[in-house]
């Protein structure tokens, strides 16, 4: 029977643990062992906050039922703001590279799961620089990893231990990474990067970018993350189930 699981390895949360008791953790080992927790990940759920620049300022914080599955299929729908009530289904690779959309009241409800274009207003509003592309936390992890190989490489990475993290749900050790002397190319997506590696998981579910004005670029959390849970209830009742076809059938 499958069991529904809202930790990572026990292993890799005991090794973190005593290392960060001891000292002794280099950010390198955080990010060996996100990777060797992430590996493990079929799928996982949470509540996804994020909260970007928009203009001279900070948009409004938008929170958002999101649900992953490997390779890269997400679900995701608004629970605020505007958008509230809007869900979108992406899977990499299929229709063409358009976004699943459900809206109610969209197109008097006649068509209750449109296809539309990644940049769509409805989902592109108020999220400028968020790509669906690159959401997840494998891509985070991933692009991080290398900006970090790459800084060291080059003499260009300094990193700054914050200490323990307790806020929004959210438990772990917060890591500052600045990649001096650098600028923004296909490597590279941000100058500063504050970064929370959950206790409970290993993983990184807390992300604050800067760019090269140290001009702050977006907040993003995942909460409540709960790993391998499969189809489980709580996104069943939170999918349109117009939409819910969609996902589960890929077509």
């Amino acid at each position: 029977m499958k069991k529904l699981i809202c930790a990572a390895v026990l292993f890799t949360l005991l090794v973190l643990s005593s290392a960060h008791a001891a000292g002794e953790v280099t950010l390198g080992q955080l990010i060996q062992r996100s990777k060797d927790a992430y590996s493990h990940v079929k799928d996982y759920s949470a509540v996804f906050y994020k909260k970007e620049r928009s203009g001279n300022g900070l948009g409004e914080a938008e929170e958002i039922f999101l649900k992953f599955e490997a390779p890269f299929k997400i679900f995701m729908s608004w629970l605020n703001t505007a958008k509230k009530g809007l869900q979108v289904v992406y899977e990499r690779g299929k229709h063409g590279g358009k976004l699943a959309i459900h809206k109610p009241g969209l197109l008097l409800g006649l068509a209750p799961v449109v296809f539309l274009d990644q940049n769509s207003p409805w989902v592109r509003e108020g999220s400028a620089s968020y790509d669906i592309e690159d959401a997840g936390i494998g891509t985070f992890l991933n692009d991080f990893s290398s900006a970090v190989s790459k800084a060291e490489k080059e003499g260009k990475l300094l990193v700054q231990f914050l200490g323990a993290h307790d806020e929004n749900g959210l438990k772990g050790n917060k890591v500052e990474v600045t990649f001096q002397n650098t600028k923004r190319d296909e490597v590279y997506f941000a100058y500063r990067i504050i970064v929370i590696f959950e206790d409970a998981t290993g993983l990184p579910t807390g992300m604050t970018l800067y760019d090269w004005e140290n001009q702050l670029i977006g907040i993003y959390e995942y909460r409540k993350l709960c790993l391998n849970t499969g189809l489980d209830e709580a996104f069943k009742r939170e999918i349109n189930r117009h939409l819910y076809r969609v996902y589960k059938s890929g077509d």
